[in-house]
């Protein structure tokens, strides 16, 4: 038996294992200080939306005391030509562009557009074939602030979460006041209209202040 080749195969498969564990997979679990630092302009509760990792949906449910739940308004299949993305060089394989409401109340608390970018032929025929929805890719994702923003009717982030693989590109918008005592309670017109203000709000408001976390 040529243990030198088991070895080395084992290293290899090693290897592989490794690159499928995400770099966040708990701060608990991580022998080394966190600090993640935001502008006092934001409230508490708001910084920590801001830094939330895959458990926004929950983190809302928590506070409010309801249910919250995910309204798709578009999940596009984009048509690519192998294009490549300067950070790795990979082709891209599938596109998609998603855009979707957490609804709390029939109220609006966040609205979440989204790029998500496949280079993996697998993924690829998992997503489009096998029924697989691209919520499920992102299990234990890494996660990368890039920007936090505010204006005199909502504050945002923009960021990323990887797994091997797979790269999907969020904004999340939020509405001003939310965390207001009372707030969820107020009468809202139809989410339907009520997506379209929000949008409104977001291209005509001057007064954004914007943050670079990188």
């Amino acid at each position: 038996m040529n243990t030198f080749h088991i070895r080395k195969k084992n290293e290899n498969i090693d290897r592989n294992l490794l690159n499928l564990i995400p770099n966040n997979f708990g701060d608990v679990m991580l022998l080394r200080e966190t600090s993640t630092l935001l502008p006092n302009e934001f409230s508490g509760l708001e910084r920590i939306c801001l830094t939330a990792n895959g458990n926004l949906q929950r983190i809302l449910s928590s506070w409010f005391n309801k249910s919250v739940k995910v309204q798709i308004i578009k999940n596009d299949n984009v048509p690519i030509h192998h294009q490549k993305l300067p950070t790795n060089g990979n082709s891209i394989l599938q596109k998609f562009d998603r855009e979707v409401n957490l609804i709390c109340e029939n109220k609006i608390i966040c609205n979440a557009v989204s790029e998500v970018l496949i280079y993996n032929k697998e993924i690829v025929d998992l997503v489009m074939n096998k029924g697989v929805g691209i919520g499920q890719l992102f299990r234990l994702p890494s996660f990368q602030l890039h920007l936090v923003g505010k204006n005199g009717s909502t504050w945002w982030r923009e960021y990323t979460l990887k797994i091997v693989e797979v790269e999907c590109k969020i904004k999340e918008t939020f509405p001003n006041g939310m965390f207001e005592n009372g707030w969820i309670e107020i009468k809202s017109t139809n989410c339907k209209n009520e997506n379209d203000n929000f949008s409104n709000v977001q291209e005509s408001n001057n007064d954004s202040k914007v943050w670079s976390i990188d």
